[in-house]
């Protein structure tokens, strides 16, 4: 699809996920591919200083509202909390087990649980991408590539 099109948000009122009728719009970061200039790392430790000087003004960021249904924008949003709060909690529970080791089993309780909420954050961080589509832009800046929409969405698009 166009990218003028869906940065000014003229998408069908289909989910993109479920193909539903869309009942708002969830915000979306599309990434701008950098192209050929990865052939700048063909020329050595010179091309890579060129690319990383260069990077700011090829690295484009676009956000995209896409239309979701209220069903799928939940279990999206869920999973990214989830994965933000256990795994922060989970990070934070082994280094205090390590200071209340001197404690046991309270020491071992918090260890455990801190390992199984990062267990969790783990599983969401895997199931967030089947949750939402795989959008990039090309190098020009005109089209906006799509993956893992709903086939709905895709004849409402097309």
């Amino acid at each position: 699809m166009p990218l003028d099109a869906a940065l000014v948000g003229r998408l069908p009122a289909v989910c993109v996920m479920t193909g539903e009728r869309a009942n708002g719009l969830a915000p979306m970061v599309v990434p701008k591919r950098l192209g050929l200039a990865w052939a700048l790392l063909l020329a050595g430790p010179i091309g890579l200083a060129v690319l990383v000087a260069l990077l700011p003004r090829l690295r484009t960021r676009y956000v995209v509202r896409i239309p979701m249904s209220a069903a799928a924008f939940d279990r999206w949003h869920t999973e990214r909390v989830r994965r933000l709060w256990c795994g922060w909690l989970g990070a934070v529970g082994i280094p205090i087990a390590f200071a209340l080791r001197f404690l046991g089993p309270l020491a071992l309780l918090v260890a455990v649980a801190s390992l199984g909420l990062l267990a969790v954050a783990l599983r969401a961080h895997w199931r967030i991408p089947w949750l939402q589509p795989t959008m990039s832009a090309d190098p020009g800046g005109r089209w906006v590539t799509m993956r893992g929409v709903h086939e709905r969405f895709a004849a409402a698009v097309g």
